[in-house]
């Protein structure tokens, strides 16, 4: 496994092997708007390094403080839709069902699909699993 970023807030890995990405969100709270900005497109630079069409996306928000006032939801719009577009699958690792609404919704407004759970496991398995021929 290979690390592309770490910071206070995001760490950002690829397996070459399993062909997954993995962003892991911390559970520090961001201090401002513009850090948000600054921090989410820190990952999306560490994210132009790998070919994201022969690649899956693991993003983990368990840790993530919960948070959907109008401002955050503004900010993170466009820089959470350039994050996961053009990944093979996308999934979506959450710790509540409030977290599991939020990225529904999300999915909805973007338009990415994405699998979201609270199992690892199960998300992994969807992640790696070879598609079927029809």
């Amino acid at each position: 496994m290979v690390e592309l970023l770490r910071n206070a807030h995001f760490i950002v890995t690829v397996d070459r092997t399993t062909k997954i990405v993995r962003v892991t969100r911390s559970a520090e709270p961001f201090d401002s708007i513009e850090q948000i900005q600054q921090e989410c497109l820190a990952v999306t630079d560490a994210l132009a390094m790998v070919d994201r069409s022969a690649m899956s996306l693991f993003l983990d928000i368990r840790a993530a403080p919960g948070r959907n006032d109008p401002r955050f939801e503004e900010a993170t719009l466009r820089l959470r839709t350039a994050a996961v577009r053009g990944f093979g699958r996308v999934a979506v690792l959450v710790g509540t069902s409030a977290g599991a609404l939020q990225v529904r919704r999300h999915s909805r407004e973007d338009g990415i699909d994405r699998m979201i759970s609270d199992s690892e496991d199960e998300l992994l398995a969807y992640l790696t699993a070879v598609p079927r021929r029809r």
